[in-house]
């Protein structure tokens, strides 16, 4: 293990509008597990860092200077309510900085001495909800920040093994990257980002905010190409990779035995040479714990569960890669309950949520004309028997006081038809629209969060 295969792991997993979300699992301690799963596939990181028995293995911090560039450090021996856990990335003229999946924090701008001319906090636009959120978040994200005076131990085994791998020997971050074939600096350390009508800061990947899980060998776009996708458009990097799968049936959501089977079909089927097979288990704390992984030379269409591999009553995924030439697609999710009591809450709800909205990532629109809004869902006649639709000038729904300006309630055919028109009276130019839509299942159940899409109406036609 060395510093540079850490800062290539946090390149993969940290960035990509990955917002702080503790019910998405990507907090702190989500990357530290998506980190070390690909560093040491089969390394269990609870059982070396959070196990009760376990508490030996962190050491205090004496001087910073003791601690090398891939450093675990925790604000606690233990974890308890106020936990909090970064990497360690070495430093660039005197200043210390972390790699840190948190809700805020100080992420430095560089000029091209390497000298700190700023710092501020980004805002990520789009905070992704899974089957478990109960609402969209709004901000945060993991990001290289100036170092955090919170944290006081660090983990003395992964030290050990960082020494073993030469750390000692640079502690330039600038150099640790160049050594680790990433660019000098992230590129939000390098330059101002886009802002909102707000006035923040705006790090909104519209190739990844979609996933629900993480992509097993890197995100979609590479932090050093992020640059190129925004000044040539979107999609411009992604060619390589296939498209996602697209789920076709699953297990039902409360299931009581199987068969567990999942189907699943390929949108462009000719670039897709294989797929990755993986089973979770998400655990009652919200941890999820991969179960099963199978990588397949043939791109295969469906999958069954072994029983055998459930630890009982709870609650499961299959994801679903595909691979092309490129490497892995995004994923496939097809979530279930199995063997859920009667009395159990997530029974309550619609597991389903929309996707494909158009038009978003704040694709323009012409003025003073009505705008189309179309999404996609799986098995609407079942998982959208009504839909509501929402829409706000300018801010997201979570935003204190955010007043609807549209909204729009359809039931049966209308509502398996996935579109709704926005009259023109509704819209100004020259502003942002935030639209959400909600569905509801044939068991008079909402989806757990609602799927969110932004457009802009242009100033002139």
């Amino acid at each position: 293990m060395s510093p540079e295969r850490v800062l290539q792991a946090l390149e993969l997993f940290g960035p990509q509008a990955r917002p702080y979300n503790f019910d998405d699992h990507f907090d702190c301690w989500g990357l530290v597990q998506r980190v070390f799963d690909w560093l040491d596939d089969g390394f269990d990181m609870d059982r070396a860092a959070l196990d009760q028995t376990t508490l030996s293995n962190w050491q205090e911090i004496g001087q910073r200077d003791e601690l090398v560039p891939g450093d675990l450090l925790a604000t606690h021996a233990q974890p308890d309510p106020a936990y909090h856990v970064v990497f360690c990335c070495g430093s660039i003229g005197g200043h210390d900085l972390v790699y840190d999946s948190s809700p805020r924090g100080l992420i430095p701008l560089f000029d091209e001495y390497g000298t700190v001319v700023g710092d501020r906090a980004i805002h990520t636009r789009y905070a992704r909800a899974t089957e478990t959120t109960d609402c969209l978040r709004d901000d945060g994200g993991a990001y290289l920040r100036l170092w955090d005076e919170r944290m006081r131990y660090f983990h003395k085994g992964l030290h050990a093994r960082l020494l073993a791998g030469g750390a000692a020997e640079q502690r330039d971050l600038v150099a640790l990257r160049r050594a680790a074939g990433l660019d000098g600096l992230p590129f939000y350390c390098r330059r101002r980002l886009p802002r909102d009508v707000r006035g923040r800061e705006v790090y909104d990947n519209a190739a990844t905010r979609h996933l629900d899980y993480y992509v097993p060998d890197g995100a979609p776009v590479p932090d050093d190409l992020y640059e190129a996708q925004v000044e040539r458009g979107e999609g411009a990097a992604l060619h390589l990779r296939p498209p996602a799968p697209v789920i076709v049936e699953t297990p039902g959501w409360g299931v009581a035995r199987g068969p567990l089977s999942v189907s699943w079909q390929y949108p462009d089927a000719g670039v897709v040479s294989g797929c990755r097979i993986e089973v979770w288990e998400e655990t009652w704390d919200l941890w999820r714990h991969r179960l099963e992984r199978h990588d397949r030379a043939a791109p295969l269409t469906s999958f069954e569960v072994p029983e055998a591999a459930l630890r009982g009553p709870g609650r499961y995924a299959v994801v679903v890669y595909a691979r092309g030439a490129g490497g892995f697609s995004g994923s496939a999710v097809a979530p279930f309950l199995y063997r859920p009591a009667a009395d159990d809450p997530l029974l309550a709800y619609n597991p389903v949520r929309p996707r494909g909205l158009r038009p978003d990532a704040g694709a323009s629109v012409p003025p003073d004309a009505s705008v189309e809004l179309t999404w996609e869902i799986a098995a609407p006649e079942r998982n959208q028997v009504t839909a509501v639709v929402a829409v706000f000038e300018d801010v997201g729904c979570l935003v204190e006081g955010a007043e609807r300006v549209f909204t729009c309630q359809q039931e049966g055919p209308d509502a398996v038809a996935c579109r709704c028109a926005v009259p023109a009276a509704a819209l100004r130019p020259g502003h942002s629209y935030y639209w959400y839509v909600t569905p509801t299942n044939a068991r008079g159940h909402d989806a757990f969060a609602p799927a969110e899409g932004v457009f802009h109406v242009a100033e002139t036609g």
